[in-house]
């Protein structure tokens, strides 16, 4: 209710000079296709912009880097322990993708600490894929011929 008080308060003060320029405002982009369609480019390009950065959108791009981590650990298993390795953490990345679409439904409170704990979850996975590389990476070394 708090807002909506704001808001009033707010037209009640700003109102009579604001609306004028509104107005000719208003006519000019009605009057001018071609500038309303320029406006909207950079609306829509601010906005871009603004989601690309926002914590949700980082998840997304972190969950994606170590779902294509976990693609190519299956891609290259050669044992079953392993694929079914590479195939659980594909199930948590599909996991925590699902957890980020329903980070939107809670307000921004619960909505940072939904990302906290996600974030947490990632940089878990991220362990867990990084270690298994290392030692794969390791195992295929000990593999090679002496030079």
């Amino acid at each position: 209710m708090g807002k909506v008080t704001a808001i009033l308060r707010a037209a009640a003060k700003f109102g009579p000079v604001v609306y004028p320029v509104v107005k000719k405002g208003a006519a000019m982009l009605r009057d001018n296709p071609e500038l309303a369609r320029h406006g909207q480019q950079l609306v829509d390009r601010f906005a871009k912009a603004r989601s690309a950065r926002s914590r949700p959108e980082s998840l997304r791009r972190s969950v994606t880097v170590l779902r294509g981590q976990a693609d190519r650990a299956l891609a290259t298993a050669r044992t079953p322990e392993e694929v079914t390795r590479a195939e659980g953490w594909l199930s948590q990345a599909d996991k925590l993708d699902g957890a980020i679409d329903l980070m939107g439904v809670h307000d921004r409170k619960a909505q940072a600490k939904d990302a906290a704990a996600i974030e947490a979850r990632v940089e878990e996975l991220f362990a867990q894929i990084f270690t298994a590389l290392v030692e794969g990476g390791e195992q295929d070394r000990a593999e090679l011929p002496p030079a």
